[in-house]
């Protein structure tokens, strides 16, 4: 990249001296990172399991998954519309209470895609995680879920048939090769750093295969943006759970991972990447806590963080990163590791 970059900005006898020696630190800011990405070592061989081959471009469940979000979002513009005719509506009285204490109770939110109610608990698309649980497919002989089916009815408020679960089940499947620079990325970082550590740092390595940031450089249109986010979602989905099993066999096992298994569903092949045990009862109860998981309406640390930095039009992966990081806090996801030490103590 340093050697190749100075011929994009070759000098021209028109051009200003300020604009050349701009050019010229361009080149050797490009030339230092070139220097320190040599001296990067991978530590350890490329899993060969991480470099499988890539998706192709499009596929049948997608492009069907795409006209279902673009019909719901076309009633939801209007819906929004009818709204704004009543935006001097006042909803409540703002106190300084609530302001000092971080907004606390400010009804000053909008998500569509759950509700966190004190007495029910969690709703996805106004149907109670215990609804979900009983009218979402499930994997063959099973009794939990699919969490790809609760990210449909996330997405497009529907409940899906079978027949596009499995659809969806096999497009995440495709999408899940992690490239090389990501496996040299892991190998690079200590084995005891925080797992949750290690997951920022490869999303954020995922980050320069970003679909949205590369057609964001070519000028889409805005109303373009939602369509090129939710390829990068999806890429997103599909390659978390490899990471996470990686870096949960480097961290806590010998560092050796099960073998990638397309013919399972998305959370039973995460689970038997875990290696924890062979079982099917380990692989619903994986099924069921991560569809219990999949959304939890956007208020908390994590949702809001990746809403927040998303409003900037940084991609997903940004997004997804800095939400990680939100999650990471005793306050939030390690609040869960915190009593589970507890318990062990």
């Amino acid at each position: 990249l340093a050697q190749g970059w100075p011929k994009r900005f070759e000098s021209k006898a028109t051009r200003s001296g300020a604009a050349r020696r701009q050019d010229s630190a361009r080149a050797v800011a490009m030339h230092r990172v070139a220097r320190v990405a040599a001296h990067v070592v991978a530590g350890r061989p490329v899993d060969e399991q991480l470099l499988a081959e890539p998706v192709s471009a499009s596929s049948p469940i997608i492009a069907k998954l795409k006209g279902k979000i673009a019909a719901l979002a076309k009633e939801r513009s209007a819906l929004k519309a009818e709204l704004l005719k009543h935006g001097d509506t006042k909803i409540q009285d703002v106190t300084i209470d609530m302001c000092i204490n971080g907004a606390r109770s400010v009804k000053a939110m909008v998500t569509e895609t759950s509700d966190l109610d004190a007495s029910k608990g969690i709703a996805y698309r106004g149907r109670s995680l215990f609804e979900c649980n009983k009218v979402l497919p499930k994997a063959p002989g099973g009794e939990c879920a699919l969490p790809e089916a609760a990210f449909w009815l996330l997405l497009t408020g529907e409940v899906p048939a079978e027949d596009e679960v499995r659809e969806l089940t096999q497009e995440l499947h495709a999408r899940s090769a992690v490239p090389a620079n990501v496996v040299a990325t892991l190998a690079t970082l200590p084995t005891e750093m925080h797992p949750m550590t290690q997951l920022s740092v490869c999303m954020l390595a995922l980050q320069k295969d970003s679909k949205f940031a590369a057609k964001y450089q070519e000028g889409m249109k805005k109303n373009e943006y939602w369509e090129v986010a939710l390829e990068d979602a999806l890429d997103l989905v599909a390659k978390i759970p490899v990471v996470a099993a990686h870096i949960y066999r480097r961290t806590f096992k010998d560092g050796a991972v099960p073998a990638y298994n397309p013919k399972l569903d998305w959370a039973g092949n995460y689970a038997q990447m875990l290696g924890v045990n062979d079982s099917e009862a380990f692989k619903e109860a994986t099924r069921l806590y991560l569809m219990l998981h999949a959304d939890h309406e956007g208020g908390n640390v994590s949702a809001h963080t990746s809403h927040l930095v998303g409003s900037a039009l940084s991609d997903p992966y940004y997004a997804w990163a800095a939400g990680l990081c939100g999650l990471a806090g005793p306050l939030h996801g390690l609040a869960n590791q915190e009593c589970l030490a507890w318990l062990m103590e």
